[in-house]
């Protein structure tokens, strides 16, 4: 009885042991791991995961995964810069456009990227909004500005971003300058303004000018062509 007792504790200690240095290993990355978690139950309890929310269809008609995305960028774009300081020197230099609120589209102030995009993607933009507001004309509906998210970030702030967004990768393609976000959930309940901006866009991938990836936590990760 005594020796089951002995070995008993022996376990217990082991086992003890080995938890805390799972901890203390994990612990740095307890961040991603909360936002992976809190990901899986929100669109689990939402209903996300055989649909796409307030995006209608997204789910099927942009899949382009990131290795696409990849190919648009591979030899355009800025190079990856070290700190939003250096995006910010690009933008002095006109090798990237600064985006800013209008009429037509909302450009969210963000932590983690620069309200910044090469020309073409600024081009890009304008056509999408333009083709966009003469739908919902044509359509007699209220125009509602979309909103851009996210567009480019330094490596400085892809790190910070990697701690607090599940979604976020080390080799991000808004490092090059082409890519930004717009958030389809911005629409909330303009049903109709949701369905004509989709088919714009739709349209405009359909022409090879776009990249565009539907994905969950609310956004289009669109990279220009």
């Amino acid at each position: 009885m005594a020796q089951s007792i002995i070995k008993l504790k022996k376990y217990l200690l082991l086992g003890s042991l080995l938890l805390i240095t799972m901890v203390f290993i994990a612990y740095p990355y307890r961040r991603r791991f909360k936002n992976k978690v809190k990901a899986l139950i929100g669109y689990s309890y939402r209903g996300y995961v055989s649909g796409s929310g307030d995006c209608p269809n997204c789910h099927t008609l942009f899949t382009d995964n990131v290795e696409i995305h990849a190919t648009a960028y591979l030899n355009d774009g800025i190079s990856p810069q070290d700190e939003n300081s250096d995006l910010d020197q690009l933008s002095k230099s006109g090798k990237l456009i600064k985006l800013e609120t209008d009429s037509l589209f909302i450009v969210r102030k963000t932590r983690f990227s620069r309200p910044y995009i090469v020309p073409k993607g600024s081009s890009f933009i304008r056509d999408l909004s333009k083709q966009y507001y003469k739908k919902c004309a044509s359509d007699s509906i209220k125009y509602v500005p979309f909103t851009i998210s996210s567009l480019t970030r330094s490596i400085e702030s892809v790190d910070k971003l990697m701690d607090n967004n599940s979604n976020a990768i080390k080799n991000s393609a808004h490092l090059k300058g082409n890519t930004f976000d717009i958030s389809y959930r911005a629409f909330n309940k303009n049903k109709q303004q949701t369905k004509v901006f989709i088919g714009v866009l739709e349209e405009l991938r359909k022409q090879n000018r776009c990249f565009v990836k539907f994905e969950r936590n609310g956004c289009l990760h669109i990279t220009v062509i």
